[in-house]
């Protein structure tokens, strides 16, 4: 007679909290307050009290927090998780990250739009002339910049018209050689060299 074994199957609730949004880059007094700086652009929107992020510790393991208070100050959040109550507690979260799931998006205003959506929509002129895709997206601190084949391109309503979600494009009015005429050998993805 044959023994059957138990297998216990385990269930990682957190596996997929994986868009990190924020760094720990500092405790803040002696009361388990750290300072977090956003990664992300809605940040007034992921820290608020009651909300729940994910620890991504060194291992890889996760570990979910829950913010007790939290408020901006001069580029950073300062954030009090619940259970941390010393100086000591928050030592330990400084250089870790924060995440959420993978699937959470910001509210978004009509006509807002994240950075991400754009990676490898279209460019498009205002006559229809095909420019390029969106193959990389730079922050800056004057303007976000969109990484063409051909060069790159501020986005800035002077140059940036419209972005048509639902179409996968992006409408432009560039100024003459504002971009390469000609598709250099080394910026073409290899299946087209």
């Amino acid at each position: 007679m044959s023994v059957k074994k138990k297998v216990t199957i385990v269930f990682d609730e957190l596996r997929d909290w994986t868009q990190t949004i924020a760094v720990i880059v500092s405790t803040k007094g002696l009361k388990g307050e750290v300072k977090v700086k956003p990664v992300h652009g809605a940040a007034d929107q992921i820290f608020v009290a009651g909300n729940e992020l994910c620890l991504l510790l060194p291992s890889g393991r996760r570990q979910k927090l829950t913010i007790q208070n939290c408020y901006p100050k001069s580029g950073v959040w300062i954030v009090k998780f619940k259970g941390f109550e010393a100086i000591n507690d928050a030592e330990k979260l400084v250089g870790l990250k924060l995440a959420v799931h993978k699937d959470w998006r910001p509210k978004l205003e009509k006509g807002e739009f994240l950075l991400s959506e754009l990676l490898g929509m279209k460019i498009v002129t205002e006559t229809g002339e095909l420019v390029g895709e969106v193959s990389e997206i730079l922050e800056s601190q004057a303007y976000d910049l969109v990484i063409t084949e051909r060069g790159i391109i501020p986005m800035s309503r002077e140059f940036i018209k419209k972005v048509d979600r639902k179409g996968r494009k992006i409408v432009v009015k560039l100024p003459k050689g504002l971009l390469s005429e000609e598709v250099s050998e080394n910026s073409r993805p290899k299946w087209q060299k």
